[in-house]
């Protein structure tokens, strides 16, 4: 599990739309967290919590925290299923 993948797939989710697409197939965040596991992707929400935590400390415009955010409820309508 690792803090550095929550990154990854938080980029992979904002810069490529296929595999955002890709994601929509998982029905609860908890499948998702399975399938990425199984793709060398594994992390948990805490990790994904701190990341998210991390990039927008790292924003330097209103731009870059909006994407992050955007991923960040993108995210956690997951766990709403």
């Amino acid at each position: 599990m690792s803090l550095q993948n929550a990154i990854n797939f938080i980029s992979k989710v904002d810069s490529d739309n296929d595999f955002r697409k890709s994601c929509y197939a998982y029905k609860s965040q908890a499948e998702l967290l399975n399938g990425l596991a199984d793709n060398e992707m594994k992390f948990t929400p805490d990790e994904m919590e701190d990341a998210f935590n991390v990039l927008e400390l790292k924003c330097q415009t209103y731009e870059q925290a909006g994407r992050v955010k955007e991923v960040k409820a993108w995210f956690r309508l997951f766990a709403q299923k």
